[in-house]
This record gives structure tokens, C-alpha cells and sequence, in this order.
């Protein structure tokens, strides 16, 4: 901040380098002109007096009179100069003048109309930013344990207003920026109550769960990564952190696929984009020493075999009265053990009974795919709003673990989403 300041300070001297010399040079050379031009003109008045006599146009004694008011009018500009202030006063005191508004109405615009805080610490704007929510607003050069007090505040603050989003998100951002992932994790939770459906903050809640859980991505992070995926299938951070949670568990090929996924979302010019491709490349070489478990290993050199599914979604007659002209209809699959994305997806209008098929061409990445996995389960959902998110109220039904390739599917959609 201060470093700021400095070059501001700079950038007006200069300015006024500029502005001022010439100002106070200028002033003396204007009087002395208009001096020498008073002068001319008595000259040229008395000249054309005697051009009048010469001509007879004016009489000996108006001509007298005449030069006597030209010498009167000599005399007192002669006086005037010589006992009169400094020529320099007028233009010093306009000198003065601009030396002072100049920086302050500089100083006083930027601050009204400019961005200060841009030149803050991060940390620093971010107890701001606390400050005002909490209303505590106004303190500057805040400490830690100021601080403290301030995101203590706006957590009581929020006890009296409970659905005040961008209130809890702000408290979950304090937490994170304090290292505390627990209270973090619950005010970020907070906000997805409020606001569901947000892929970015289910990719940042999934990320502080993680932290809180010494940096594991297994159990409710993995699956906050899926929720999040389900919203958005290109959502950066998400299949970033989809790549992780594979990588975690071993399985380099699902992790090589969503980094892949990843590095054709970023621009080119990305700072993310080097680590990605070494994350790839890392993968890859783990990839071929290694069995994941539901995942069918590979024996040959040998293109793999295509996968089929073929089958009927059925509604139960108790949920018939639920289904309404527009609702829509996905059908998917998924592997039995492993990843939660699906393998294979259709979307149609919701006509049930509905006849479906699923294969390889359905998947929503090249790494996986139906093929790929020894036993799938078929899942099917009517939803109201459309979304590709699970929402409360929607019907739903699931097969059981088949292999790719049944015929004669039958899942029966006998289940409503809490």
C-alpha cells in the first residue's frame, strides 16, 4: 500500500513539474507586453493628432490639447508599473493554487470513485469484507485476533438471519482463509442448503471437506465431487478434483480421463495447464500395472469388446399419478463398484413404459465407458424440472448389479428422491 502511495506522490510532482515553471515565467513577460503595447498605441494616437493638424482637419489649439492628454495617459501607465505590486503575484498565487488542488482533488476522486482496497493484502480485504458483514465496518489495521472477533461476530449475526447466503459464504471464505476446514466445511454446507445446485461451491465445499479430513477425498468428498459433476460435467476445479479422488483411489485410467477433460476446457494460456498434463502423464505411466477393483483387466492387445444394454423402464401403478405431461426421462448406467459417473445417459420425454438401449457411444468420457466394467447397474429418473441433478421429489428406480451386454433389462421406478 504504501508503495502505492509512493508512486502517486511521483506521478503528481511530475505533473506539477510540468504545469508550474511555465506559469510563474509567463506572468512578468504578459505585463511587460502589455506595457510596450499601451506605448505603441500613445504613439500611434499622437502621430495620427499631427497627421489631423497637417490636414487642417483639427485646430492648432484641439491638437495642443490632444497631446497634452496622450503625455497625461504616458505619465500614469509609467507610474503604474513602476509603484504597482510584482508582476509575479497574480501568477504566484495561481501557482499556489493548482500546487494544492491538483493532488488533493486527485487524492479526493480516487478515493471516491477508484478501488483503495485493490492495493490491500489479500487477508487484509477479506477482514474488510468481514467487517462489513458483520458491522463492525470502519477499523483499519485490524490484528489477528481482531479478526477473530470480527468473523465471531458475523457468526452471531447470522444466528438472527439463517438464510442469508452471501452472509454464510463469506463465513465459510473466513474459516478456509484461517486454516479452521470444520467450521468452514459447515458454514459452506449452509450455503448449498440455501442455494442448492451450485457446481463451484460443491467443488469448494468437497475440496474444504477434504482438507478437514488431512487432505482425503474418499467418502463425502468423493461424493460432493459426483453432485458436482452431475450439475456441470466441464466445471474446471470439479474435474480437477474428480481426477484426485480417482488418483487416490487408484484408479489412474478414470483419473487420466477426467485430467484429459480438464486440459480440453482450459485455454492454452492457462497457469493450470502444465501441472494438469504433468498429472496426466504421471497417471499414464501408473495406469498399465494396475487393477482397479470392478474394473475389467485387460487381456490382450485386442480392441475391446462393444457393450450393450438393452431393456424397459417401468413406473409402478402407485407413482402413476405423480408423472405429468413434459416431465423427462434419464436412463443411465453406472459401474457397480467404482466410479459414480455414468458410463452411459439418454434423455427423453417421460412415456412410460419407455424401451431404452445404452452403449459405448452414450459415454460421457472415452475412459469410461460400458465396456470398460465387469457389472453395471441401469438407474432411471422421471424429473419435473428437467435438471440432470437428483431433486427432491423426483421419482427414481435402479437395477441390480448386471453384466454389460444383458438382454431384457426391466427397471421399475418405484422411489421418490428425498
Amino acid at each position: 500500500m504504501t508503495v502505492f502511495w509512493i508512486v502517486v506522490a511521483l506521478f503528481l510532482l511530475g505533473a506539477l513539474l510540468v504545469m508550474l515553471p511555465p506559469l510563474l515565467r509567463g506572468a512578468p513577460m504578459a505585463e511587460v507586453d502589455s506595457h510596450g503595447a499601451n506605448l505603441a498605441a500613445h504613439r500611434d494616437q499622437l502621430r495620427e493628432a499631427e497627421r489631423d493638424l497637417a490636414d487642417d482637419l483639427i485646430t492648432p489649439e484641439r491638437f495642443a490639447q490632444t497631446r497634452a492628454e496622450i503625455e497625461h495617459r504616458v505619465l500614469e501607465d509609467t507610474s503604474v508599473v513602476g509603484t504597482g505590486p510584482p508582476v509575479t503575484r497574480p501568477a504566484l498565487r495561481s501557482a499556489i493554487a493548482l500546487a494544492l488542488l491538483i493532488p488533493l482533488g486527485s487524492v479526493l476522486t480516487y478515493l471516491a470513485l477508484g478501488r483503495p482496497d485493490a492495493a490491500v493484502p489479500q487477508l487484509s480485504r477479506t477482514s474488510a469484507a468481514v467487517a462489513t458483514a458483520a458491522g463492525t465496518a470502519g477499523r483499519h489495521n485490524v490484528t489477528p485476533e481482531q479478526i477473530e472477533k470480527m468473523i465471531s461476530a458475523l457468526a452471531e449475526r447470522l444466528k438472527s438471519e439463517p438464510n442469508n447466503a452471501e452472509g454464510w459464504l463469506m463465513l465459510g471464505r473466513s474459516y478456509t482463509a484461517l486454516g479452521r476446514y470444520r467450521d468452514a466445511a459447515i458454514a459452506l454446507r449452509r450455503v448449498n442448503d440455501i442455494a442448492p445446485g451450485d457446481a463451484g461451491l460443491i467443488a469448494d465445499l468437497a475440496d474444504i471437506v477434504g482438507m478437514a479430513q488431512n487432505k482425503r477425498l474418499a467418502g463425502e468428498p468423493a461424493r460432493l465431487v459426483q453432485q458436482a459433476l452431475d450439475i456441470d460435467p466441464r466445471h474446471a476445479k470439479t474435474l480437477a478434483l474428480a481426477g484426485s479422488v480417482a488418483f487416490e483411489a487408484k484408479d489412474y485410467a478414470a483419473a487420466r480421463g477426467y485430467w484429459e477433460r480438464l486440459a480440453a476446457v482450459l485455454a492454452p494460456d492457462s497457469p493450470m495447464l502444465p501441472s494438469v498434463r504433468v498429472n496426466i502423464a504421471r497417471a499414464t505411466s501408473l495406469e498399465g500395472g494396475n487393477k482397479v477393483v470392478g474394473r475389467a483387466a485387460p487381456t490382450s492387445t485386442a480392441a475391446p469388446r462393444a457393450a450393450r444394454l438393452t431393456g424397459s423402464v417401468e413406473l409402478s401403478p402407485v407413482l402413476a399419478h405423480r408423472v405429468a405431461a413434459g416431465d423427462t426421462l434419464f436412463v443411465f448406467a453406472r459401474a457397480a463398484e467404482g466410479p459414480r459417473m455414468p458410463l452411459a445417459i439418454l434423455r427423453a420425454s417421460a412415456s412410460l413404459p419407455f424401451a431404452f438401449t445404452l452403449d459405448d457411444s452414450m459415454a460421457m468420457s472415452p475412459q469410461l465407458k460400458l465396456s470398460s466394467f465387469s457389472h453395471v447397474v441401469v438407474g432411471a429418473r422421471v424429473s419435473r424440472s428437467g435438471n440432470a441433478t437428483p431433486q427432491p421429489g423426483d421419482l427414481i428406480g435402479q437395477s441390480t448389479a448386471l453384466s454389460p451386454g444383458a438382454p431384457n433389462v426391466r427397471v421399475l421406478i418405484d422411489q421418490v428422491q428425498p
